[in-house]
Parts: structure tokens; sequence; C-alpha cells
């Protein structure tokens, strides 16, 4: 699922100069996967945030890495603009200063080297109000791709483009941190849930369903918080008998009428017909992706994570579900970079899956 709106990372400390530098949550975060054919590949994160600087932000976690290792091992990061865009900063984190809500246009510079490999791809999955173009650095014009939803791009002679520009176009970004987003089948009615992480100025959240047959409508409205650093939850019911996939999602509104929309859920209310555990998506991930499974009759369901030594981190489920097809989000931005599993297990069905979270 795409970022809509903007999400929390995980809060720590980093020892930095002798002293503690308290590590803040960037307003704007948005993800790009850069990998090789052989296999390698990193998750760089990018966005906007009050504070930025074009130096190293540690307060945002950016870091000044050291130089790139030697031809034939995989490395992708960004280079700071601090210097032109020199490369003598770079980091696996870049954000730009911003004040929201924001519409405007930032540039991005991005290097990196295949391991093993002959090509590297560079794949964004990205919200509406997001968009950008990716351009090689020499005229512009040797590689010049859209960047826009969810899309990809091979670079076939990496060691002749080792540096690509990203122009990142920002329309109406306010914030709002939208951590989840939730569709259950529930009898004849699909709940709907999502939590926020803090909210600014935000008026409310219209929602809309889109069917195989229909255009977004408006089916319902949910009254925000205003302005609150606190934690949200809030829940919706569409009593919707039809069959086929649904889809939803939330027009949130800010108070001056700005709006921006939330990633689309999407819900197969046909009934199953076996259980089934699919694979999470997006995968690999940084910090939250979408378990979705199936149940073709009313049953207990638990649906559990674990990391590679066995020990439970999380529970997404633990409790009755009618027969129908369900989808969870997992944030997992408190946790470290790794392996992890997630298993679904019910009265008379146990499935487990892995999962990899790249930081």
């Amino acid at each position: 699922m795409k970022k809509i709106f903007l999400h929390a990372l995980y809060i720590s400390f980093l020892l930095a100069l002798n002293s503690f530098a308290q590590i803040q949550i960037p307003d704007v975060v948005t993800e790009l996967l850069v990998q090789d054919n052989a296999g390698r590949q990193k998750v760089l994160v990018f966005g906007l945030d009050s504070t930025a600087t074009d130096g190293i932000d540690i307060n945002l976690e950016e870091s000044d890495l050291p130089p790139f290792p030697p031809a034939g091992a995989f490395e992708a990061r960004f280079f700071l603009p601090q210097g032109g865009f020199a490369g003598t900063l770079g980091s696996y984190r870049d954000f730009r200063q911003a004040l929201l809500p924001f519409t405007g246009q930032k540039e991005f510079r991005l290097a990196y080297q295949p391991g093993l490999g002959t090509e590297i791809k560079v794949t964004w999955d990205w919200p509406e109000n997001i968009t950008g173009v990716l351009q090689d650095i020499i005229i512009g014009t040797l590689i010049n791709v859209n960047m826009a939803d969810s899309g990809s791009y091979t670079v076939t002679n990496p060691a002749a483009f080792n540096r690509l520009k990203m122009t990142i176009n920002y329309v109406d970004i306010i914030p709002v941190e939208l951590v989840s987003f939730n569709a259950l089948v529930g009898g004849n009615s699909v709940i709907l849930s999502w939590k926020t992480a803090s909210e600014l100025n935000n008026s409310g959240f219209e929602v809309q369903r889109k069917t195989e047959n229909s255009n977004w409508n408006k089916i319902g409205y949910v009254q925000g918080a205003g302005t609150t650093t606190e934690s949200r939850s809030y829940s919706f019911s569409d009593q919707y008998s039809g069959q086929g996939t649904v889809s939803y999602r939330l027009k949130q509104i800010d108070f001056d009428g700005t709006s921006t929309f939330s990633k689309v859920v999407n819900i197969d209310l046909s009934t199953p017909t076996e259980f089934k555990l699919n694979q999470n998506y997006p995968n690999p991930f940084n910090p939250s992706t979408t378990v979705s499974f199936s149940i073709p009759k009313a049953t207990n369901v638990k649906l559990t994570i674990y990391n590679q030594i066995g020990q439970q981190v999380d529970e997404l489920v633990n409790r009755n579900l009618e027969s129908g097809s369900y989808n969870y989000t997992w944030n997992a931005s408190k946790q470290s970079s790794g392996i992890y599993f997630y298993e679904l297990q019910t009265n008379e069905f146990k499935s487990v899956r892995k999962m990899t979270l790249i930081k």
C-alpha cells in the first residue's frame, strides 16, 4: 500500500558528539527501493521536515556514510545537497526543509553501484500528491522517467549512469500522520478502522467507496481531532452487501479545505472457499506492511508476528471473525531491521510466512 498520509517512525536516542541528540519524527517520509539483479537491495528514505538542513541532520537520523565500498560490493545512498551534491556527504536518509502544509519541488541525488549484478532497479510506490522525475545528471534526457503512483526503472548501464537526479513534486502535503488503515468484513458490513499518530488542523475524514462497476463515492464522514500530538483511533461501518472486490479510501480534510487521500484498501466480498494466508505487501518494507488472509467460515483467528528467534513481538488479531477476506497493517517502526515471521492460526488451519524489514 502506498503512503498517503504522513506516518510516524520509531523514536530513539543517538549518541553523538559526546551528548545525546533527541531523534524526532520527520514530517513527511517517503521510500525508494534500490536493488541490483543479484538480489542485493537497500530501502532509502527521504522527505520533508521543518527542521531539516542541507547537511547532516542527526535529529532526523541522517548520518554521514564512509566512502563507497570497492567495486563488486552493492551500495546505494543519497548524496546530500551541501557542497552542491558533490558527494562529500552521503546518507541513507535525506530530508529537506519545508513548512507544512507544503506545495513545491525538492531535488534529491541518488548514487549507487551494483554488487555481483549488472543492473540497478529503482522502485517506488507513492501517494497521489507525491510525484517526480528521474533523470541522469549528464544532460537530463538520456534517462528521463516520470515517477508517479507505483513503478520502477532499470538502469542497464550503471557504470556509465551511477548517479541520478530525482525532482520531487509535493502537492498539498498536510501533517496528519496515519499509521494504519484496515478493512475487515463483519456480517453484512465492512468495518474500516484507522489510527493517527498526530494531527494538525484536521477537520475530519471523508470515507469513500469504489466498486467494480462504480467510481469513487462518498459514503460517510468522521470528524477529526483538530490539532493533537496524541494517537487517535477511528472506525466506520459500511452497510454494504454487494459481491466482488470493493475499494475504500479516506479523504483527509483540513480546516481550510485542503485535502489529501489515503492509500486504497481493497477487500474481496466474495465468500472464500478455503483458508489462505497471503504474502505481505510491500516486502521488503519500512516501516509498515499489509498482511491479508481469507477464511471460509466463522472461527477464532490469531495473527501473530515473531522475530527470528521465535519471540512474539506483536499480535494483530485474536478474536472470532466471520467468513471473508481481511487486511491488517503492521507498523514495525519500533522493531529492528531483520527477518520476521507472521502466523495465521485458526481452529483447523495454520500457516506461516516470512517478511523482511529494512531500515
